[in-house]
């Protein structure tokens, strides 16, 4: 009889355990529909959780940074610079949440800085090194 408690006990530890990881493995994922998904799709389950509304601008920047961690860094040429963008997108979002800087401001330097990666990104492509570095100088410094 003893050891048939203790068995049962210990079954129903390991269903507990079982059931907290699925449950747990459910809060774990990511907001981007089914697997095989895309950026696109991605971004737009971002902007579902996430609407336009201070308080929501860095959760929203970190949805979208894995997003792009996810779908884009992978194959992207120059990741480095992708994850520099998303330094200033999370750093113009907190700004935007602590009322430091409006949302139509933090729109428009993020709009900037995304100019500026897609020209520094151009400039390595032509194997304009100088080029490359002077803009995403401009870039860092946005991060001061």
């Amino acid at each position: 009889m003893d050891v048939l408690r203790r068995r049962c006990t210990r079954d129903a530890r390991v269903l507990v355990l079982v059931l907290a990881g699925v449950g747990l493995g459910g809060c774990a994922m990511e907001p981007f529909g089914l697997p095989g998904g895309t950026l696109q799709g991605a971004r737009q389950a971002c902007n579902q959780q996430y609407p336009r509304r201070v308080g929501n601008y860095l959760p929203h920047a970190h949805c979208v940074n894995a997003a792009i961690e996810r779908f884009a860094v992978p194959t992207a040429r120059h990741p480095d610079l992708i994850r520099l963008q998303e330094r200033v997108r999370t750093q113009l979002s907190a700004q935007i949440d602590r009322r430091r800087l409006s949302p139509h401001f933090g729109e428009e330097k993020m709009a900037q800085a995304d100019r500026l990666i897609a020209a520094a990104e151009q400039r390595r492509d032509a194997n304009d090194r100088e080029g490359a570095r002077r803009r995403t100088a401009a870039v860092e410094a946005m991060l001061q």
